[in-house]
């Protein structure tokens, strides 16, 4: 009898990263929903101005942090802070992404015949693409498990002193972004993921860490596959994000309870 094995489960699939130089060609732009890095942006493009943080903003899901304890594995990669949340289980509310939502997290959404100017320390980044599989989310970088196939997904959220730009590329499937918003004074995060629909982009600004910061606007793409679970026919989605691969300094923010992550449905609302 032959013998037959299951397909490997892919976690993250990243290609060769491609340079791109902000001082030569600073500006985002979403053209007919592809994304392009120009020099100047073209005629008839709508500028953005960047979402600035808004600490009295408060969407998702809210949790009380009973405590936050930092480590620092790795001077080259930066922090990691472990949350001990008062709950048995997480559960991120499933957003639908507009100007307003993005904003509230301290994002920009930048939609077909929009752009933005990045700003960065680092003019140097790198435009990778990646495939994420709809396991992707269940592996943990910080519970000494490897590349382990895990039961659960924990809380892996993250803000840095360089910028992103997440633009759903997919031809068939939404990009799913979760975020945060912590208020280390109050003992307080929100958690909630956003869907971005194909054609749009995210522009998250550099948030170094500053002193007597009174809110952390937190992401993580992770769960960027979320949208494969509503059924079979797909198991990754594709997605292109700008970064820093080299030299970057990363706070993550993290914790080991099993999280739940809704799915958005055609109306705009949220269903298990």
């Amino acid at each position: 009898m032959a013998q037959e094995f299951f397909d490997p489960v892919l976690f993250i699939k990243e290609d060769a990263p491609t340079s791109v130089d902000l001082s030569q060609t600073p500006f985002f732009c979403n053209i007919h929903g592809f994304p392009h890095y120009c020099a100047e942006p073209p005629t008839g493009l709508q500028l953005l101005e960047p979402a600035t943080s808004d600490p009295t903003a408060v969407i998702g899901n809210a949790y009380r942090v009973l405590s936050a304890t930092t480590t620092h594995p790795d001077p080259k990669y930066g922090n990691q802070t472990r949350l001990d949340f008062q709950a048995d289980q997480v559960e991120y509310e499933a957003i639908a992404v507009t100007h307003q939502t993005a904003a509230a997290f301290g994002m920009t959404l930048i939609e077909p015949g929009q752009g933005i100017r990045i700003t960065s320390p680092q003019p140097h980044l790198s435009l990778v693409d990646y495939e994420y599989g709809m396991f992707a989310g269940h592996r943990s970088p910080y519970e000494g498990t490897g590349y382990r196939l895990l039961g659960k997904v924990c809380t892996d959220l993250e803000h840095h002193d360089f910028p992103h730009v997440f633009t759903s590329i997919d031809p068939h499937l939404p990009l799913v972004i979760s975020v945060g918003k912590y208020w280390p004074q109050q003992q307080k995060i929100c958690l909630a993921d956003l869907w971005l629909p194909r054609g749009m982009a995210l522009y998250v600004p550099p948030r170094p860490s500053l002193p007597g910061q009174t809110c952390l606007d937190l992401h993580g793409n992770r769960n960027s596959a979320l949208a494969c679970w509503r059924g079979i026919e797909r198991s990754s989605v594709k997605t292109q994000t700008l970064l820093q691969t080299e030299g970057g300094y990363f706070y993550w923010f993290w914790n080991e309870l099993p999280t739940t992550h809704p799915l958005l449905d055609l109306t705009g609302a949220s269903h298990a």
